[in-house]
């Protein structure tokens, strides 16, 4: 782990009981009907202006992976060498599923609802005065904010290959990634996956340069908040909420270091059409299941 993300174990206690202050606040952990229409729309730019849809009906299957092997690290939903179909890892979960799928017990003073993380002005996750703001309740400076992502995306290889080979995973399926409003045409691809430890696995593919980076990462069991590194970066650390990914549209956010953050979009992909059919880059729409559509009322 970078000596920037060394933030000490008392900082890491105190960040989580000042975000679990946050969650006996009613009504926050859903986005207002103006934020909902405002990912909405920048994902219905990705969504309309995507223009990968003829050349990714192979992206992620048993050919793709031969000439597509990054450096694993020590965990890895590994297509080739597990029994499920190629388009199992681009299903999309159900909130349900998720919260019965992980070995250990959940608290069910933070569970009890899913959370809904929406980063910047008008979300529930707020930079101001160099300090972070969840659900109006302060938690931590932004430079201890971003440490205590990059280290809960820092976990630990298994024990032994065995391990790592009878880990059971569970796909949290494959987004475009959208920088901000106008790449409507995004090079990168992120593909991700959840064991039932909480270890979150994955792979970006930047298809300009056919080039592919392994993902790790976890899932915090006490707040929802899953964070994840690329590659053998040392800088670069993002963070969204378990609940986020199983939604059509992501926010996520992006440390660079400590000093610096931006505002990504993770835009859900439908699996490829088998070869040879029609596909419609224009007929994605948002799901009846979005945000908002369970829990507390809109704000």
């Amino acid at each position: 782990m970078p000596g920037w993300a060394s933030v000490g174990p008392n900082t890491n206690i105190n960040i989580n009981n000042r975000w679990n202050q946050a969650f006996t606040r009613p009504g926050w952990q859903r986005p207002t009907r103006d934020r909902r229409d405002y990912w909405n729309g920048w994902a219905d730019g990705v969504r309309h202006g995507w223009n990968h849809y003829h050349y990714h009906h192979n992206w992620f299957d048993d050919r793709w992976w031969s000439n597509h092997r990054p450096g694993l690290g020590g965990w890895h939903y590994c297509y080739w060498n597990r029994n499920y179909s190629w388009s199992y890892w681009w299903t999309v979960p159900a909130w349900g599923a998720v919260t019965n799928w992980f070995d250990w017990s959940v608290p069910q003073s933070t569970w009890s609802q899913p959370v809904y993380y929406d980063y910047g002005t008008g979300g529930n996750v707020v930079y101001e005065d160099n300090r972070v703001y969840v659900g109006g309740q302060e938690i931590a400076s932004a430079e201890e904010f971003a440490a205590s992502a990059m280290e809960l995306a820092t976990v630990e290889p298994p024990d032994t290959q065995q391990q790592a080979a009878e880990a059971e995973w569970m796909p949290l399926g494959t987004f475009a990634v959208s920088t901000d409003e106008k790449d409507t045409e995004p090079a990168m691809t992120v593909q991700l996956a959840v064991n039932r430890e909480g270890v979150v696995s994955g792979t970006l593919y930047n298809a300009r340069t056919d080039e592919s980076q392994s993902i790790q990462g976890a899932v915090d069991r006490e707040t929802q908040r899953v964070a994840i590194r690329f590659g053998g970066s040392d800088e670069i650390v993002a963070e969204t909420g378990l609940y986020n990914l199983t939604q059509d549209e992501a926010p996520v956010l992006v440390h660079f270091g400590a000093d610096t953050t931006e505002n990504y979009l993770l835009v859900r992909l439908d699996a490829p059409q088998e070869e040879g059919t029609e596909q419609d880059a224009g007929d994605d729409g948002p799901r009846a299941d979005g945000p908002g559509a369970e829990g507390p009322d809109d704000q």
